[in-house]
């Protein structure tokens, strides 16, 4: 049989690891299925590294655009020619067999939307004085409904997040879409993936793909995320820094043993893999786990002065 879903991704060398991990992960729990990395930077040595996994593609990522590549994401989803396309982020890892939570089960998209009380927490800097947190500012959602230019009223009041979602081939026009909406609102410089000097789309790929869930005609309907809920076999996403090739926090720290495992695998079948850094080393899981405890309680105690601060 045909296989349904390609995976994609894409990154530049400082991800070298990451789509590693996704590249193997994915060949270990659902072989069969195409993955597609479009990639930059990396060395003749590092695309070797793939060569061992007949079901991965890398794919020269053009450099002529000088945004991040999470900028870039639709480049990465127009390469599949499957039914449904499932994009993850370079930092994303897969924990077990996901292929039955793969396809939406609306038949047509899946993506995470945020709760009000997450919300409230992004847009934290960004609401008016009185105005009710939990929703979208309204200055933002005006700026959207102005630069999408098609609905008078937005369809929902809240974001989505762009590190993985799956959609059908009949909503390609909505990806291309949205990359060139990115054109047309992103500025063209490696801003990062976040940029806060666009209040409006500080978030960048994600703030304006949320803007196009809201405003666009050709918005797909919207279907829960079912990749994230299953402890055996669902899509870890290693947000925000560091990540744990440098070291480990405490949050992703149950995806430790699961790193150890693949790399277990990997040896057992004779696949070479990048240099292996300490944190993904067995005789530093004690360093590793101190650090993280200590990291994560010095954040806590940074906020809970900051908060009390606050309030004097």
């Amino acid at each position: 049989m045909q296989p349904e879903i390609t995976i994609v991704s894409a990154c530049d060398r400082n991800f070298l690891w990451g789509a590693f991990l996704l590249a193997a992960s994915a060949a270990r729990f659902v072989p069969g299925i195409p993955v597609h990395i479009l990639q930059t930077g990396f060395t003749a040595a590092d695309a070797a590294l793939f060569d061992g996994f007949p079901d991965v593609r890398l794919l020269p990522l053009d450099d002529s655009d000088p945004r991040n590549v999470a900028n870039r994401k639709a480049e990465a989803v127009v390469t599949a020619t499957t039914d449904y396309v499932a994009w993850l982020d370079a930092d994303c890892m897969i924990i077990g067999d996901i292929r039955a939570r793969l396809i939406p089960a609306n038949g047509e998209f899946q993506i995470r939307l945020r709760e009000p009380a997450e919300n409230a927490w992004v847009w934290r800097n960004h609401y008016a004085p009185g105005e009710t947190r939990g929703g979208l500012p309204a200055s933002v959602l005006a700026r959207w409904c102005a630069d999408v230019g098609q609905l008078p009223a937005p369809r929902l009041d809240t974001t989505c997040v762009t590190n993985v979602f799956v959609l059908h081939q009949r909503h390609l026009d909505f990806i291309r879409e949205w990359q060139r909406q990115i054109a047309k609102v992103i500025a063209p410089e490696h801003a990062g993936v976040v940029d806060s000097r666009s209040p409006a789309y500080f978030m960048t790929d994600e703030s304006v793909f949320s803007s196009l869930l809201a405003f666009s005609r050709l918005a797909p309907p919207i279907g829960e995320l079912r990749l994230n809920r299953d402890p055996h076999a669902h899509v870890a996403h290693f947000g925000a820094n560091p990540k744990p090739w440098k070291r480990w926090r405490k949050q992703f720290w149950y995806c430790q043993p699961h790193v150890l495992d693949l790399l277990d695998w990997l040896r057992a079948n004779g696949k070479p893999t990048p240099p292996v850094p300490w944190s993904f080393q067995r005789s530093a899981t004690p360093a590793a786990w101190a650090i993280a405890q200590a990291e994560a309680l010095y954040a806590k105690s940074r906020s809970t002065v900051g908060n009390l601060l606050r309030r004097n």
